[in-house]
């Protein structure tokens, strides 16, 4: 037998509408979902995502508490195709969204846990396939939650065989066609095979940071970079950020200069710092930088170095380095040789040049100096982790249903928006964090003064105290 097409709920009005038809410039015929049940012969058309009625309701009154239960119930057979949440799971979450009065209206808690079997039991074409060896996705696994399209495209590049599926919201590129500031992340935690990473890239809204493209890449050399970039600049034309800002990856950094040859591009200063201070652990150096330690006054101004003026941050370095214990072990020496052969100089070519990782010009322009924003997309995947039920990674149905929550969550921060100019998308920063930055621009303003003097270990001594909580 086979299995109904349950055709998605819309809600307008107090009443529930489904579509029937879709007419060839996109829109849809819509029909109120009670039309055989008390021959209600409503009619109504969703264009864009707006509905308006063509023909009214009549023989029933609107039911709020109605519509939302069809809602909830659609919605909850919807996530039961795609995960393998247990049923008591799913009712939680749907009643946490819902409400228990949807949930009650929707059926006892024995009738949704049998309707959920049932979803799964139908589930597999799409689900399946997507999970198998090779995937493909196809039916719900193209759709966001909205029941729009999410995947952007999913090829193979001739020259190298290697695979690229990108997925994003009609919203999500949106933003990102007129975010001037670009930032992206890899993540190898959640790529099931032939995958070997999820790249994310983030644009900004909002003075937030949402992230709005996910590709999944069988492969990431800057060949496949450059692949996915010049495909999503043929589907956004506008697209032309002026400040990149990643970690310390060259394959994605060279990839997005090729692809922005006038872009500005700066790394996040946290993984600077980790990078140097792994440095110092591989050399077991890192016990000497504690408060009181023959290495605390060198680390703790190396660590301002980046507030510093790039033009000047091989005399900078040099300053910093005096108060180096002498005589220099050979782990001290070989520390000193790694900061200048990879960031400071002075040498022909240096991997990452100071006017790459300073801070000073992005303090001055209200510019995030980290990508902490964009780390933190790693803790609302830990849900997908958390569905996977004992296995070390998810399931790329699983990846999917979090990679679509994200979606959602920009679409009803837009909306937001758009009825309250207002609305923070974003929880306020924090008092210290907001005066820390104040303390951090006075120092750097202060530099820039005419006739200041405040430069070399003074001003590394100013901006420590500045960054430090009081």
């Amino acid at each position: 037998m086979t299995s109904r097409n349950f055709r998605p709920i819309y809600a307008y009005g107090g009443y529930s509408i489904r579509p029937v038809k879709m007419y060839k410039d996109g829109a849809e015929l819509l029909h109120c979902a009670d039309r055989k049940k008390i021959q209600c012969l409503a009619i109504a058309k969703r264009e864009n995502g707006v509905i308006s009625i063509t023909r009214d309701h009549s023989g029933h009154p609107p039911d709020d508490g109605l519509v939302e239960a069809r809602i909830a119930r659609s919605e909850l057979r919807d996530q039961a195709k795609t995960t393998d949440l247990p049923p008591r799971t799913l009712l939680h979450d749907t009643k946490t969204k819902f409400g228990s009065r949807a949930i009650v209206v929707a059926g006892s808690n024995s009738a949704l846990t049998r309707m959920i079997q049932r979803a799964r039991d139908v589930k597999c074409v799409d689900t399946d396939d997507v999970d198998s060896q090779n995937p493909v996705f196809q039916g719900v696994m193209l759709l966001d939650n909205d029941k729009e399209p999410f995947l952007i495209f999913d090829e193979v590049n001739p020259t190298n065989g290697n695979r690229y599926v990108a997925f994003g919201s009609k919203a999500g590129l949106e933003v990102l066609e007129k975010s001037s500031l670009l930032l992206s992340d890899g993540t190898f935690s959640v790529a099931q095979p032939p995958f070997v990473q999820l790249w994310t890239i983030h644009a900004t809204f909002s003075e937030s940071t949402f992230p709005v493209v996910h590709v999944l890449m069988s492969s990431r050399h800057i060949v496949d970079y450059d692949y996915v970039l010049r495909r999503l600049k043929s589907i956004i034309p506008q697209w032309d950020p002026q400040d990149y800002l990643g970690d310390l990856e060259i394959g994605q950094s060279t990839a997005i200069k090729n692809a922005f040859p006038n872009i500005r591009q700066t790394y996040c200063f946290f993984h600077l710092l980790q990078a140097w201070f792994r440095r110092l652990k591989q050399l077991k150096l890192q016990g000497l930088t504690v408060y009181g330690s023959s290495l605390y006054e060198f680390w703790s101004l190396l660590r301002c170095l980046p507030f510093g003026d790039p033009a000047t941050a091989v005399q900078d370095f040099n300053d910093i380095c005096t108060l180096l214990p002498t005589p220099l072990t050979a782990e001290m020496q070989s520390f000193v040789k790694y900061i200048r052969n990879f960031y400071v100089g002075p040498v022909r070519v240096l991997k990452f040049p100071p006017v790459t990782w300073n801070v000073s010009d992005r303090s001055f322009r209200h510019l995030p100096r980290t990508t902490n924003s964009v780390e933190s997309q790693h803790r609302n995947l830990e849900a997908c982790v958390v569905d996977t039920r004992g296995r070390s990674t998810p399931l790329l149905s699983e990846l999917l249903k979090c990679l679509r929550q994200e979606a959602s969550k920009l679409k009803f921060d837009k909306e937001a928006l758009e009825i309250d100019p207002t609305y923070k998308v974003s929880a306020e920063r924090k008092k210290k964090d907001i005066l820390k930055d104040q303390r951090v621009l006075k120092v750097l303003d202060a530099r820039i003064a005419p006739g200041s003097q405040l430069k070399g270990i003074p001003f590394f001594k100013a901006i420590r105290a500045a960054k430090k909580y009081t």
